[in-house]
């Protein structure tokens, strides 16, 4: 069937703006052409982790006879809903409703199956004020924009509409604006503008790394979102492009820390989740590896920036308090645990770098850079062509160079015990080793909850934390960023608080007394 003989499963958005002119809104309409579904039969889902961003009882269904009825259950294992038929559909069916500006997860439900489709986005901006702009990952509206596949397409990608800026500043028909862009509302902090400035540069190298030719049909956007003094420093990756949240305290933020983050997500485009079971660990720790090595090796950031990359790596994994818990009981605990989350992250980079320098020394004179070689961009292929890409096919295209010793050190990592990356890391002219350092554990001082709750909770006596002056139920009024405190070692933690009516600021190193067996990366001069 040519693509033209393919359903249209289209997106027709209006943007709705407050009296300030404020984006606010969407009215949405998702039109499924001829779906044939009997009575009780799944319309759409709403796949949202959170919830879904719009009203389930604002939602209208029609076909070709008129109005549908429809009911919405929960989905299964998710905060999502699902709208079911209450009668034969007949013809096109339409899905009206009023959603949130953001991702497609949360504003655009998508028909639950594997058929190939003309996935079309359009915009109305008849109504919107002068200088609106409508942009979806795959194209720039208002005008139609098609991408042909899955329907998911539509429900794995980012929509953006309003006054927004981006760079390239405008769309040209046959520039840059085709394929690549970065897009964001108001002004950028000095940080993030650095970042937009090297979005389109970093696209072209990662391009260069996985063998992919970028164009309109490979693009690739960021979007960047401001929350405002909500507490956010993080990226969501989807399809060909990422959202970036920043919040007002972006200034404590450093150059280093947007620059690993930007190519982080970037990578998430040829290595996301696997398609076999289980959480994704493998790949946030391929992705962290990468992380270090993309700047540096295409001379964005200098030497010092790899240097800086490792040791922060290595400061969260070593440092972690929950360094040893076997890897069964830390993915238990993930969903609920800042903690065990930091500590998976570290724990797959860990397991992911040892590797990576581990083949090095065994393949010198023979291949350069084996794990990327022979394990990270034969994923990349694998992940585009659905096969499966996980730990097992890891183990099985690592094997031949590592022999048994790939299995064991994945069994070593599975029973919590420490990783350690060689020292001598990657030769060359043996400028650099990583040295044997002792370090504090991390310790808050009080329940990590605390900070989200606004309230001191779980204050441990004789911590750093008490030692400050904090005491137990002190409001909480605002605080610096605990991943800043995690990543980097001489970090303090600064607490503004109320008590009795009196708001004072209070700062603290958020470490232990008990020290860990951490690693550092040093000149051979500085040892």
């Amino acid at each position: 069937m040519s693509d033209q003989g393919k359903p249209k499963l289209k997106v027709f958005i209006k943007p709705q703006f407050d009296e300030a002119h404020e984006p606010d809104g969407l009215d949405v309409v998702l039109s499924i052409e001829s779906p044939d579904l009997a009575e009780g039969s799944p319309i759409v889902p709403f796949l949202s982790i959170d919830k879904p961003a719009v009203i389930k009882d604002g939602v209208k269904c029609s076909d070709e006879e008129g109005e549908l009825p429809t009911t919405h259950n929960a989905l299964d294992n998710s905060a999502g809903l699902s709208w079911t038929v209450g009668r034969q559909t007949c013809g096109e069916v339409k899905f009206e409703y009023r959603g949130l500006l953001g991702s497609g997860l949360a504003i655009i439900p998508t028909p639950p199956a594997d058929k190939i489709y003309r996935n079309i986005v359009e915009w109305d901006l008849s109504e919107a004020p002068d200088g609106t702009r409508a942009v979806w990952t795959f194209g720039e509206g208002p005008a139609p924009v098609e991408r042909i596949g899955t329907a998911s397409i539509l429900s794995d990608s980012v929509y953006m509409a309003g006054p927004v800026h981006s760079n390239p500043p405008t769309p040209i028909t046959g520039s840059i604006s085709d394929y690549c862009g970065y897009y964001w509302f108001g002004n950028l902090p000095p940080t993030v503008e650095v970042i937009k400035d090297m979005h389109h540069a970093l696209f072209l190298k990662i391009c260069d790394f996985f063998e992919e030719t970028p164009s309109a049909s490979n693009p690739y956007r960021g979007f960047a979102r401001h929350t405002g003094p909500r507490k956010s420093f993080n990226g969501s990756s989807f399809t060909r492009s990422h959202i970036f949240d920043y919040e007002d305290q972006i200034a404590e933020a450093e150059d280093y820390d947007l620059v690993r983050r930007l190519a982080y997500e970037m990578a998430y485009n040829w290595l996301g989740p696997p398609v076999t079971d289980g959480i994704d660990w493998l790949y946030k720790g391929i992705k962290n590896c990468l992380s270090i090595y993309f700047p540096f090796r295409n001379k964005f950031r200098t030497g010092h920036y790899f240097q800086a990359t490792i040791n922060m790596l290595c400061t969260r994994y070593y440092t972690s308090p929950l360094i040893n818990l076997p890897h069964e009981e830390l993915l238990k605990l993930v969903p609920t645990d800042e903690s065990a989350k930091e500590l998976l992250l570290a724990r797959a980079s860990a397991f992911v770098v040892s590797m990576d320098i581990r083949t090095r020394w065994l393949a010198v004179g023979k291949i350069m850079r084996p794990v990327e070689d022979l394990a990270i961009k034969p994923f990349s292929k694998r992940r585009a062509t659905g096969e499966p890409h996980g730990i097992e096919e890891w183990i099985e295209l690592l094997q031949p160079l590592l022999g048994e010793e790939t299995r064991e050190r994945y069994e070593d990592m599975l029973a919590g015990r420490v990783i350690l990356i060689d020292v001598r890391l990657f030769g060359g002219g043996g400028s650099h080793i990583l040295k044997q350092t002792d370090m504090e554990f991390l310790d808050f001082g009080m329940d990590r909850e605390s900070f989200e709750e606004g309230v001191v909770r779980g204050l441990k006596a004789g911590s750093r934390a008490e030692q400050a002056g904090l005491k137990e139920g002190d409001r909480i009024v605002k605080s610096s960023y605990l991943w800043r405190c995690v990543d980097h070692f001489e970090e303090k933690m600064t607490v503004a608080i109320e008590r009795e009516g009196v708001e004072m600021e209070i700062m603290y190193w958020p470490r232990g007394f008990e020290m860990a067996k951490s690693w550092q990366m040093v000149k051979v001069d500085e040892e």
